[in-house]
């Protein structure tokens, strides 16, 4: 796509004639993969446009801040996490007194006397029908389970640091993407002014190669004027073409804000400016993704929970050691206590006591449930050596890009300077009669073309210290500072 654009903008001046034959041109000017994506494209109020209802102006830092604030995948994550707090939570209960109670309540017949005699019948359902009510309190204490419940905490434990890892991931993907977004609208401001200025110049041009050749047809012929003409009439239809492309990236980046109807935003940035960066060494950086990277962290708490979880199942062949403890009551008013204790008495009695109990599974299947779980481990830590190599070259790819880019930046900076010059020397030359159409046409297309490499430069060059930032696993790899904008000539 970059080439696209550079192409884009060098046939701003082709020096074909008009009525030549011309290839097909480009389509895209900007350089943006998101306008792929399914977003409308929105009206884009310009400042003063009494059409928006509430207009807010944001610096690259308030648009993270509120990306990562409204973001829907984000709170799908924060779910995740509340889900493995709990379960944290359910495993450290584990070491707390499961108790039941239980209560029943209802009405019963009388029944008077004794196991030997009474006077009641076992068919009189119905006489004297009084209330009764029966309690049974049950409290199971573990007191030692050979490391079951320390290893089930454990596994809870790294998951949960495993699902945080996974948040901070998405946090660093989406920061990424609101970066791109938002340099893609400075840069495509800037591209605007540029094809706005070019298209103004070259209309200026035109009106001067046409009076200079009513008062001197000797001087400049037609098929100048055609040039001249040729090169505005294409600077008009790129404008609108980058216009186009603002309001699409400010449409997708709005998208991404989950602005409501009648709310818009400008930046506080006007133009493109390169971050300000003072890279330290390689091993700095691969240091600093062992010790920050989401994906780093993830795996290493997903290692971490399953060796807690196969621990935890051997345990399983070992008991569990527990106090048992048991109250139960029941009274009915209407019937006589039995006291012969081999009488089965229902209803009216108060008993309890505590007891060392211990249980353990006999389960025939555990042996494949332990092979199971080695093997979920055994795939994590071949991962995880995988995923080692590969995030070690992410930062080194990152951190050369921002070495590259950095020097590409400082020569795209330098042949805009040389074109801006040029092209004013060209025109003003024109202007007194010094000069050819000629050569005022050439000029605007080294300039434009030199400052369309400039404004590519330093978007390319910011993206490239954001990645180095995503894959090291920080924000920003320090405080930033835009450098001070040259003074435009």
């Amino acid at each position: 796509m970059t080439s696209k654009l550079l192409s884009a903008v060098r046939l701003f001046f082709t020096s074909r004639s008009p009525g030549a034959r011309s290839h097909p041109l480009p389509r895209r000017w900007v350089v943006l993969a998101v306008l792929l994506l399914p977003i409308p494209a929105l009206a884009l109020p310009e400042e003063g446009d009494p059409v928006a209802q509430k207009m807010r102006k944001l610096s690259l830092e308030d648009i993270i801040e509120i990306g990562l604030e409204v973001s829907p995948k984000l709170w799908e994550q924060r779910s995740i996490i509340e889900e493995a707090e709990a379960q944290l939570g359910q495993a450290k209960a584990g070491r707390l007194p499961r108790m039941n109670y239980l209560q029943i309540a209802g009405l019963i017949p009388e029944a008077k006397g004794t196991a030997t005699f009474s006077p009641s019948q076992r068919s009189d359902l119905l006489a004297g029908l009084a209330p009764f009510t029966r309690l049974e309190i049950k409290i199971n204490q573990p007191l030692y389970t050979f490391g079951k419940l320390k290893a089930h905490i454990d596994a809870a434990e790294k998951g949960l640091k495993a699902k945080e890892a996974s948040l901070a991931r998405f946090q660093g993907d989406l920061i990424t993407t609101l970066k791109e977004l938002y340099y893609t609208i400075l840069m495509n401001k800037d591209l605007y002014r540029l094809v706005s200025d070019t298209e103004e110049e070259l209309g200026k041009a035109v009106e001067k190669a046409e009076e200079l050749l009513e008062e001197d047809e000797g001087k400049l012929t037609q098929h100048d004027i055609l040039k001249l003409k040729y090169g505005y009439n294409r600077a008009g239809g790129k404008r609108i073409e980058v216009e186009k492309g603002k309001r699409m990236v400010h449409s997708a980046l709005r998208s991404l804000l989950y602005f409501e109807d009648g709310e818009d935003f400008q930046l506080t940035e006007k133009r493109l400016k390169p971050v300000k960066v003072t890279l330290d060494g390689l091993d700095t950086y691969k240091k600093l993704a062992a010790n920050r990277r989401p994906e780093w962290k993830q795996l290493e708490a997903g290692i971490a929970a399953k060796e807690a979880e196969l621990l935890a199942e051997k345990k399983q062949y070992y008991p569990d050691i527990f106090v048992f403890g048991l109250l139960e009551y029941a009274t009915a008013p209407n019937r006589d206590r039995q006291e012969n204790p081999f009488v089965l008495e229902e209803f009216n009695f108060f008993w309890g006591g505590a007891y060392l109990g211990w249980r353990m599974a006999l389960d025939f299947g555990m042996p494949k449930k332990i092979a199971e779980k080695r093997a979920q481990l055994h795939a994590l830590q071949h991962q995880q050596r995988e995923a080692i190599t590969g995030m070690l070259l992410e930062v080194e790819k990152a951190y050369r890009d921002v070495v590259e880019k950095q020097e590409s930046l400082k020569y795209a900076r330098r042949a805009r300077k040389n074109g801006r010059a040029l092209s004013a020397l060209s025109a003003a030359n024109f202007y007194i009669g010094l000069g050819e159409a000629k050569e005022v046409f050439e000029a605007f297309q080294m300039y434009t073309e030199g400052a369309a490499e400039y404004y590519m430069a330093v978007k390319e060059f910011n993206m490239a210290v954001a990645e180095l930032a995503r894959v090291t696993g920080t924000r920003t790899l320090q405080p930033t500072e835009p450098e001070a904008a040259e003074k435009e000539g």
